[in-house]
């Protein structure tokens, strides 16, 4: 949304501000659920009760067309492939895949091209799916519209392991901004009502306002609640501190930010349900999830999932290594043998679920510090604002106060005066006029002392 159309949706009254929300849930309804959705979900409603044999044969089956295609289309692997002599049929397993380069970030940022398919090749129309990610390093990724259907069909098929079916009633809580910044009274939320979605803004959650969250949710009474970890502790946490209950969803789902165990506790005791944690990116690199036992599983139709060690060797299960995937799902741009900078311990064990899916014993993903406002209202990610942003080789967010933000970037000559105001602009729309923003140029972001790199840092005990 431009700043023109947001300025109109802000100024309009509440209800025309549902059907504004409503018409774009219509179109996301669409884009996601249309065409061959159904026969998505039909396919891995089968074959979650594949032998592990089956699913090697499925996975051996995928890895071809997978490769058939980018070796056809994609300018990175054809080049490979003409170099080397290869057809898709050599590569049955995640050992044949090993003779495949491991791809960075790095590469899929600056080379972009190099990993698109020809526009030709697709099923639907290609558009952008831009992600910040935990890195701190913006990174532009293209889908299309039947492999983000292929993808939401793992969703769908999540959802219905815990009794959640197409139309039940939803709250959100991610980091869109459909409510004003300025907006100091309720509703702090808007009502899709083509999704039945209730999106509840991230931005809101002050001690005086959880009490309308909370209200709001006991009226509506939502099967599934979906939303950040860092947003649903907030309100959890609020409603142990007041002994409040009567909120009691089908499921509760926590997704993009690594979910912390005290978290994961306390938003489980306060609305009477063990919470479901999901683990993915923007690249459609991997699906993992966690089944109806608990156990976190690879969603073995979606990909192969490699760990390696630093040389780039696999590791024995039971041991920690780097997760290189490689997604069966997005082939507008094909993510193979695809670097994804966290790290896995996958396990030998098979899960009391009856699955015969990969297990992943522990995930060792990148825990950023919260943000908090002045009147301590948790900011939640604030990555989304770099989304588009063309210029931005990396970034750092510091709270070095409660009313102040400094943005470190490391930007090259195509950020200009208006990408910052542009910049600026995005990050108060999160915070509003209280926080202080300051904007720091640097050549270069150094690393902590264990040579990680923290996109979100914190000096304010919360």
């Amino acid at each position: 949304m431009n700043r023109v159309a947001e300025k109109v949706y802000f100024r309009s009254p509440f209800f025309l501000q549902n059907c504004m929300v409503s018409i774009y849930g219509f179109h996301l309804r669409r884009e996601r659920y249309g065409g061959r959705f159904r026969d998505y979900c039909h396919g891995l409603r089968d074959s979650q009760s594949y032998s592990e044999d089956k699913i090697a044969e499925l996975q051996s089956f995928e890895l071809q067309k997978l490769l058939t295609h980018a070796f056809d289309n994609v300018p990175f692997y054809h080049e490979l492939q003409q170099r080397n002599g290869w057809t898709a049929r050599q590569f049955s397993t995640a050992v044949d895949l090993q003779k495949l380069p491991i791809v960075t970030k790095e590469q899929f940022r600056s080379n972009t091209n190099d990993f698109r398919s020809k526009m030709s090749a697709l099923r639907g129309k290609a558009f952008k799916l831009s992600t910040s990610g935990t890195s701190g390093k913006p990174l532009t990724v293209y889908c299309d519209t039947d492999s983000r259907r292929h993808h939401y069909a793992f969703w769908q098929r999540l959802r219905g392991w815990f009794g959640i079916q197409p139309g039940m009633r939803r709250a959100t809580f991610f980091g869109r901004i459909a409510v004003s910044p300025e907006q100091t009274r309720p509703p702090f939320w808007r009502y899709d009502i083509f999704q039945r979605n209730y999106l509840f803004s991230s931005y809101h959650m002050s001690e005086a306002n959880l009490k309308h969250y909370y209200e709001k949710l006991v009226e509506v009474q939502p099967e599934e609640i979906i939303g950040y970890p860092s947003s649903l502790f907030i309100l959890a946490k609020y409603m142990k501190k007041n002994n409040l209950g009567g909120v009691r969803p089908k499921a509760v789902f926590t997704t993009a930010e690594t979910l912390l165990e005290h978290q994961r506790a306390i938003i489980g005791e306060a609305f009477g349900r063990s919470v479901v944690d999901q683990y993915g990116c923007t690249e459609m690199a991997l699906f993992v999830s966690q089944c109806e036992e608990g156990t976190y599983h690879v969603h073995p139709e979606h990909g192969i999932v490699e760990v390696v060690d630093e040389s780039g060797k696999p590791v024995q299960n039971g041991e920690e290594g780097e997760a290189v995937c490689t997604g069966f799902v997005n082939y507008a741009m094909p993510v193979i043998r695809y670097r994804l900078g966290d790290r896995l311990v996958l396990d030998s064990e098979r899960c009391r679920c009856g699955r015969n899916f990969p297990v992943v014993r522990q995930i060792i993903g990148r825990t950023d510090d919260i943000l908090i406002t002045p009147d301590g209202r948790p900011l939640g990610r604030l990555d989304p604002v770099f989304k588009g942003m063309s210029g931005i080789y990396e970034t750092q967010i510091i709270q070095t106060s409660r009313d102040c933000l400094l943005l470190k970037l490391v930007a090259d000559a195509d950020f200009n005066a208006t990408n910052r105001e542009e910049l600026l602009y995005e990050v108060r729309k999160r915070t509003g006029n209280e926080m202080k923003v300051e904007l720091e140029l640097v050549d270069e972001i150094p690393k902590d002392s264990n040579g990680k790199f923290k996109s979100v840092i914190s000096k304010v005990a919360e």
